[in-house]
């Protein structure tokens, strides 16, 4: 065979229920195009369609695959995604029962087997998929067969094979920068306002993996407990080669915590300095992690916010969720606000031990606290996580449609100690209490400097308290 051509398709929200919808917030798919780098490395012609941002109808993504004509159409897949990516194999299929396709993500991680059966998938790709992408690609055209390909589930003659897990990748530095060049122009994504803005922002990873293993968090079991980190310097050189080629000036890093290692963070910080880049960056960080030394080179360096995830403000619970305590917590928000870096908290309601008295406790410690903004949610028990287990385990789990399982929908289990509308009011309530006080009110009308950040404000206001 001839060397097959590749197709990279992000899922499009709602396909599955026949009603697409372009999304409000769009940012670059960093994993799609880490694969498409991975497949162009291995010598092969490969396009992507980020049918999710652009909001492509079925019709338009059958087309372009017509257009196209690859041999191997590939589909990434978030867990509520996972009804859009099916659709979008059937799609391929109904174009030419020859094309293969191969769909991967953190869904597919965690159930692959399911994944590798569903209608219209060929192969279902565990864990990091550049190397299993150029594999595949390398077995179509051989004609060789995928039995010897590491982390992979496939379907053959109406069974389900799966292969020995694939090794994860230890030098991220070995692996080339993600295709944006396959990707939208920068101008065309729209980041959440925090992280940046529509015209020259990007998304980066500085590591793979998490060592804290946290109940509600998917990426151990995605990516491995060991956080693997590429270098400082490879990290500033994707941040010159984004600058120069493409415009960007802002970025966020999208992984777990990037400040984990302190050595390397100062590095970062003192590379970018040395290079003259006019830069600004966001950041997530644990409250354990950062010190003051620490908070001034990230504000030197450009750095403008840092998104804790903090989850609970129950002090027994907090300990148990995150292994920290509410005066540390204190103590890493005080020290952000006074380094310059605007801080923001994540927090999360529905855990199995949640009760309205420590729903109560998390509002009241997120009002407490020195923060600048805050999210606040559901807590969705995503497949691959030990919360998902534990709902399961006990029978508490409402639904497997996996569309459900997103943060801004109705819980997807029964809770024992709470109703349903309990659980569903306590993020409104949560962003009321936060929101709607004379100090908060005030510095958020100060940041308010241009049209479009007014209607990213009324917009998320509208999320916050419908």
């Amino acid at each position: 065979m001839s060397s097959p051509k590749v197709l990279l398709i992000t899922p499009p929200q709602d396909l599955g229920v026949g009603e697409v919808k372009r999304p409000w917030i769009s940012t670059q798919p960093l994993g799609l195009a880490y694969v498409a780098a991975a497949v162009r490395d291995a010598g092969f012609e490969v396009r992507v369609i980020d049918a999710y941002s652009q909001g492509l109808s079925g019709a338009t993504i059958r087309r372009d695959i017509k257009e196209y004509q690859p041999q191997i159409v590939g589909i990434s897949a978030l867990t509520p995604q996972w009804a859009d990516a099916v659709q979008v194999a059937v799609i391929a299929k109904s174009v030419s029962g020859e094309i293969l396709t191969v769909i991967g993500g953190p869904h597919v991680t965690a159930m692959p087997e399911k994944a590798a059966a569903a209608p219209g998938v060929d192969v279902a790709v565990v864990g990091e998929g550049e190397g299993a992408m150029a594999e595949i690609c390398r077995a179509v055209e051989s004609g060789s067969g995928f039995g010897d390909i590491e982390g992979i589930a496939y379907s053959l003659d109406g069974k389900v094979n799966r292969t020995p897990p694939r090794s994860f990748i230890n030098d991220l530095d070995s692996l080339s920068f993600p295709a944006h060049d396959l990707l939208w122009e920068p101008k065309l994504y729209n980041p959440y306002p925090m992280w940046g803005k529509r015209g020259n922002f990007s998304c980066i990873i500085s590591g793979r993996g998490c060592p804290y293993n946290c109940s509600f968090c998917d990426v151990t079991s995605q990516q491995g407990k060991r956080y693997r980190l590429r270098s400082a310097g490879n990290i500033v050189d994707e941040f010159v080669w984004l600058n120069r080629d493409f415009g960007v000036s802002m970025f966020s890093f999208r992984d777990p915590s990037m400040v984990c290692n302190r050595r390397r963070l100062l590095e970062i910080c003192d590379l970018i300095l040395a290079n003259g880049l006019d830069i600004v960056w966001t950041c997530s960080a644990r409250a354990n992690e950062v010190d003051p030394e620490m908070l001034a080179a990230m504000k030197r360096a450009g750095c403008r916010v840092i998104q804790y995830g903090i989850e609970v403000g129950n002090a027994e619970m907090l300990m148990e969720i995150k292994n920290i305590t509410r005066e540390k917590v204190a103590e890493a928000v005080l020290a952000t606000r006074r380094a310059g870096i605007h801080a923001h908290g994540y927090f999360l309601f529905g855990f199995m031990k949640e009760t309205e008295q420590t729903i109560e406790d998390t509002i009241e410690f997120a009002r407490s606290l020195a923060l600048d903004s805050a999210g606040f949610a559901v807590m969705v028990p995503f497949p691959g996580t030990q919360e998902y287990d534990d709902f399961k385990r006990e029978g508490l789990l409402l639904t497997e449609d996996w569309q459900d399982y997103n943060v801004s929908g109705k819980p997807v289990y029964r809770h024992r100690n709470l109703t349903d509308e309990q659980l569903r009011a306590a993020p409104r309530r949560a962003y009321r209490r936060f929101y709607m006080r004379p100090g908060i009110i005030l510095r958020h009308l100060r940041m308010i400097t241009s049209l479009r950040v007014l209607v990213n404000y009324v917009k998320s206001a509208r999320l916050m308290f419908r």
